[in-house]
């Protein structure tokens, strides 16, 4: 063998010999990447592993800053130290470093020749000097977004072949494709243990992080825990859409951080409801409602364009009274929360009766879902009379339960519990039903047509399909005097929750002979500026004005009133509790179109009605 075939079998092998090393780098990397689960681990071990196999003089990662024009050196190995930061251009001129054009292409800078790198490479006269002949940086990143590079330099001019480049770029791929991987994992552990809207501590981290600050007394001997939510949160999504409600829900969550000072003391249960533990008040601070008050509620919201104010109702359970570990002191806060909702208060603490009482709503809850499979439910109906002619026009129909254990259930028992589960709704269609088949069949039996009044809740009109549905059930095509004879009673707080929907579909039952009855006047809104303008026909009085009279003032004052207005508006007035002649008397002399209560009858059976109407024809 002649020396020149010597020289070639020692390229050979110095070539097959850096291949090697540069195989065994890529399978410790990859292992590397299979074991460590944890991003600053990784790309450690991938600068040590790239300098330990002999291939690199030094090796080091770039992370890009949250500013996006920056990156810092964070995880080096090797001989000398790179400069700790580089900037990313945007391409408008010479990138300054390998590096940086690196990031801002997202695709592979090499110099073979540090002497005469294009562009310029930081530091070149001083890595030169220390014997650094070669540059590559390589992006990391994933989905077209590089979050770094590494980059590798080498002692050896002749180095960074095209086999050995192909090398490095799946070594890259394969630590990008690691920690996107573990940046999913990442997230879906915050997801598992934070709200996605909020961001604070869902119940199961809160009550984990409670009960460590108890353990620790970081929190004083008798903290104090806060459930609150919104008034009326419902209002602003109706009025400004769902997005609206989000915005406020996270400007929410932003202030009570703020407060708190410390996001371990903050919670977020969904459905609007926020937790907040308070450390020991001293004796002269104010209870939280108005600590609520003067920190999330004192100063506007300023969303969309629009300014919105709000009012927090809470509940609040006391450590060590009301409970000694987290989970015990979420749920007792959170009863006392919708028991304050329930009583209308603001504010309630928590006390034993509550929790006894919420069980028992929850057993009637569960036997009035069997009452609904069961058809347990019957109507009867209250005469509501002619106040000139004494004759009855129409009947408000009235529900009952006819429990198998209790017998018949008056409505103030289990009306509450129907509207919070929801139940309302089939047992609402339900009334429908049954008040337009009796009035049918009572026409049958040659009766004198008389119309019905069916009460509706405000969840039974929102729901889609509501108009199209009563139209199909009622026979608006019927011949004789009063049309389909049916009339829907809503309360005016209803129907201030959502006047404009609701009108709308108000309007359209009301061209369908379908009369409206305003009910309970005065006890709510009661704003006349509206009343002008909203769908009705009719103003019931609730009975609190009618009981004062006809020796209180104030009750005959505002019982005319009311009287009066109906009548400029075009409305028919019915009163509603007439128990006694003198009240019949001056309801009659204020001009009061139709009366209801004992003095006439009781809320009596189908068949009854039946007998009633029969004496009367």
């Amino acid at each position: 063998m002649n020396a020149g075939q010597g020289c070639e079998c020692e390229h050979y092998r110095q070539q097959i010999l850096h291949l090697t090393r540069l195989l065994r780098m890529q399978n410790l990397v990859n292992a590397a990447a299979r074991r460590l689960k944890q991003r600053d681990q990784l790309l450690q071990q991938v600068c040590q592993v790239a300098t330990q196999t002999g291939i690199y003089d030094r090796a080091s990662v770039a992370l890009v800053q949250p500013d996006g024009r920056s990156a810092e050196f964070r995880f080096r190995a090797g001989r000398a130290t790179p400069p700790s930061g580089i900037e990313i251009g945007d391409g408008s001129k010479p990138d300054a470093s390998l590096t940086g054009r690196a990031l801002r292409t997202g695709a592979l800078a090499l110099s073979r020749d540090l002497a005469h790198a294009e562009p310029a490479v930081l530091g070149r006269e001083r890595l030169h000097a220390e014997g650094t002949r070669a540059m590559v940086a390589l992006p990391l990143g994933a989905q077209g977004a590089q979050f770094g590079a590494l980059t590798l330099t080498s002692t050896c001019a002749d180095s960074l072949r095209e086999d050995e480049l192909l090398i490095l770029q799946d070594i890259a791929a394969s630590v990008s494709y690691a920690l996107q991987s573990q940046l999913q994992s990442s997230c879906g552990v915050y997801l598992e243990h934070h709200d996605p809207l909020t961001g604070l501590a869902n119940r199961p981290l809160f009550c984990t992080r409670l009960d460590e600050q108890l353990r620790l007394g970081v929190v004083g001997t008798n903290p104090i825990l806060a459930a609150f939510d919104v008034h009326n949160l419902n209002n602003f999504n109706d009025s400004f859409g769902r997005e609206f409600g989000d915005l406020l829900l996270q400007r929410i969550a932003k202030r009570l951080r703020d407060h708190a000072g410390n996001e371990e003391r903050c919670g977020y249960l969904g459905a609007g409801t926020f937790l907040l533990l308070e450390p020991d008040l001293p004796r002269d601070a104010p209870d939280i409602a108005s600590l609520l008050d003067s920190t999330l509620c004192a100063s506007p919201f300023n969303i969309q364009g629009r300014s919105v104010r709000i009012t927090c109702r809470s509940g609040v359970a006391r450590y060590p009274s009301n409970g000694g570990d987290g989970r015990t002191l979420v749920q007792n806060a959170e009863a006392a929360l919708k028991y304050a909702k329930e009583c209308g208060e603001q504010y309630l603490t928590y006390k034993i009766a509550m929790r006894s009482e919420i069980l028992e709503r929850l057993a009637l809850e569960h036997r009035l879902r069997d009452a609904v499979d069961g058809e347990q439910f019957e109507l009867h109906y209250q005469p509501q009379v002619n106040s000139a002619t004494g004759r009855v026009e129409s009947l408000e129909a009235l529900l009952r339960w006819n429990d198998p254990e209790q017998g018949l259930v008056q409505p103030a028992r289990f009306l509450s519990v129907l509207e919070s589960s929801g139940l309302i709704v089939p047992v609402g269609e339900w009334a429908l039903r049954r008040a337009v088949q009796d009035r049918a069949r009572w026409i049958q039996l040659g009766l004198s047509p008389v119309r019905v009044a069916v009460n509706v809740s405000p969840l039974q009109v929102r729901r889609r399909g509501f108009v199209e549905d009563l139209l199909a059930l009622v026979d608006c095509s019927r011949s004789d005097a009063q049309g389909c004879g049916l009339d829907l009673e809503i309360t005016e707080t209803a129907l201030m929750q959502d006047p404009q929907g609701t009108s709308r579909r108000l309007r359209a039952l009301r061209a369908a002979g379908i009369r409206i009855a305003l009910d309970d006047f005065g006890t709510g809104y009661s704003s006349l500026g509206l009343l002008s303008k909203l769908p009705v026909d009719l103003l019931k009085i609730d009975r609190r004005f009618v009981r004062g009279l006809p020796k209180d003032r104030a009750s005959a004052t505002l019982t005319r009133s009311i009287i009066g207005l109906a009548a400029g508006l075009g409305l028919l007035s019915v009163a509603e509790g007439v128990e006694t002649e003198q009240q019949l008397k001056m309801l009659r002399r204020f001009k009061c179109n139709y009366t209801q209560g004992y003095l006439h009858a009781r809320a009596l059976a189908a068949a009854d009605i039946e007998k009633l109407l029969a004496r009367q024809q």
